[in-house]
């Protein structure tokens, strides 16, 4: 019987060591997902700050507030909010779409990590050696001109053009990626191209990630659009070609308009009326 409750007790032991095992996978899973590509623990500012000891700079009830949804805690007037916004080159941060649990939990994970701080590990860079042949291929995947290996989305199909692209300045779009290597650098753009946080970004490549090749050339050609670079991939089609098509469509407008009205100057009625007023003297 003592050997029974000893073997139960061992059991037990084991099934709750496993159980925080994996609450501790899933934790660090969740961190690497929603934190991760902008943030580190102890390592140094990414993205966005250094996240080690963030329990003793801000409240939970403020985190909650703020991770929730930063823009909204900013539009507030909160004035902690506004300074850190703008302390980080006023970087949208995404609202990460968790609940208030797993906020506390990624709370609780970080706390647990803060323990030593430490040194970020020096970024290298993935396009130092890129070729002519990578920026124009990035082109005709930023353009939709070639289609990309797992099927998603072309970037044009949500941002604007950049410089000398298949959109201009004058694209409909306001969401601009010309200056998103100044801002993120290409340790940033490349995590969200490889992990997108944005939730209408992450929903589009749920299934569909980019491949290791793709993300290499579309880096090469944003990062050639960044204010400075000494490369830039030219466009066949002309400045201000939302423009002229819009120059174009009134134009036909005002030609048809044309034709109406003439048309409906000399009705058939008219002709019909007189003939029978012929016919009658």
């Amino acid at each position: 019987m003592k050997n029974f409750q000893l073997l139960s007790i061992f059991f037990g032991l084991l099934l709750t060591a496993q159980a925080i095992a994996q609450n501790g996978s899933e934790t660090e899973a969740l961190f690497k997902t929603k934190c991760a590509i902008c943030h580190t623990i102890g390592k140094g500012k990414l993205v966005g700050p250094d996240l080690a000891n963030v329990h003793d700079r801000q409240t939970e009830e403020w985190m909650l507030k703020f991770i929730k949804s930063s823009q909204s805690l900013i539009k507030s007037g909160d004035s902690t909010a506004v300074a850190l916004f703008e302390a980080n080159n006023k970087m949208v941060m995404p609202d990460p779409m968790i609940s208030d649990d797993e906020i506390r939990t990624l709370l609780s994970y970080i706390k647990e990590n803060s323990g030593g701080a430490g040194v970020a590990e020096p970024y290298v860079s993935i396009i130092k050696d890129a070729t002519s042949e990578d920026l124009q291929n990035g082109k005709s995947l930023f353009e939709g001109r070639k289609r990309l290996a797992n099927g998603g989305p072309s970037c044009i199909t949500c941002h604007n053009g950049l410089a000398n692209t298949f959109f201009n300045e004058n694209s409909y779009s306001k969401k601009d990626l010309s200056a998103s290597f100044a801002n993120l650098g290409e340790q940033g753009v490349r995590a969200i191209l490889e992990n997108p946080p944005y939730p209408v970004m992450k929903q589009a490549f749920a299934k569909e990630k980019i491949a290791p090749q793709e993300v290499h050339d579309l880096l090469v050609f944003i990062s050639s659009a960044n204010a400075g670079s000494t490369v830039q991939a030219q466009s066949n089609l002309p400045s201000g070609f939302l423009l002229y098509g819009l120059l174009g469509a009134g134009a036909l407008i005002i030609l048809y308009s044309g034709f109406w009205y003439g048309r409906k100057s000399r009705s058939v009625n008219q002709s019909i009326y007189k003939r029978q007023i012929k016919s009658i003297n």
